[in-house]
């Protein structure tokens, strides 16, 4: 496993910005994240998408049947299916940095011994260029990777204002409220899943937006930063845009 290789994964962050724009928001359920991964696909070097079909070739489900998959688009969602399961569950809190809108930044509050999105990608990254590393595992970190990636451009997995990152703030949607059991309303499900659906139905469906061409100068800027710059990024969009929208 080479450098340029996971140099070229951690270039996904490039489809986020593509798939659903800032301006317009949203992320990341099954549809956001499956667009992030087949828009990624779109822009894997020829020995990135080698080593991408090598890691897929025995690719397994949650509950370790092979599942068949072979693209990135078809694991981006496999992190939040295994929440079906203890074991799932138990990572939690890798989906998200939980860091406060108020006051100061504990870095070891709210990511206690790595227990948090940014920390766990930089590992899965770091996992990916190890050879020594056993295949399987690298299976696993590449489904993390490109699922994370997704997670941390969402505002609100990069946010707190002490309502778990807005899942306990109630809001409607274009005039439609809280219908358990098909869909909550809450705030972090707005940006979750409601905004990617509407923007999927309004711009042609997902091969649409998976489709639509990227400028090489956004593509360069997209690809620019560290995971801390796309948590920093994230956290800012949480504060200036989600959160200053809400009625005082």
């Amino acid at each position: 496993m080479t450098r340029a290789f996971g140099r070229a994964l951690s270039g996904l962050v490039v489809l986020l910005a593509c798939a659903i724009p800032a301006g317009n928001a949203g992320a990341w359920g099954e549809e956001g994240h499956r667009m992030v991964g087949n828009i990624a696909e779109r822009y894997l070097t020829p020995e990135a998408a080698r080593q991408v079909a090598f890691l897929l070739r025995d690719d397994r489900l949650a509950a370790k049947e092979p599942s068949g998959r072979k693209t990135l688009g078809e694991i981006a969602y496999w992190a939040d299916e295994i929440k079906d399961y203890p074991w799932g569950r138990r990572l939690g809190r890798w989906h998200y940095d939980d860091i406060p809108l108020c006051g100061e930044a504990d870095y070891a509050r709210y990511c206690p011994r790595g227990a948090c999105a940014s920390a766990q990608l930089a590992r899965r990254l770091e996992m990916l260029t190890n050879k020594r590393v056993p295949v399987f595992r690298r299976n696993e970190a590449l489904k993390w990777a490109v699922h994370l990636i997704g997670d941390l451009h969402q505002p609100l997995h990069a946010a707190t204002h002490s309502d778990r990152g807005g899942n306990t703030v109630q809001v409607s949607f274009f005039g439609e409220r809280d219908n358990p059991p098909y869909g909550s309303m809450n705030l972090h499900a707005i940006w979750d899943v409601h905004l990617v659906r509407r923007l999927i139905a309004e711009n042609g469906g997902e091969d649409a937006i998976v489709s639509s061409p990227i400028a090489d100068a956004d593509r360069a800027a997209w690809e620019r930063g560290s995971v801390s710059d796309w948590v920093d990024e994230s956290n800012r969009v949480a504060m200036t845009l989600v959160y200053r929208a809400l009625p005082v």
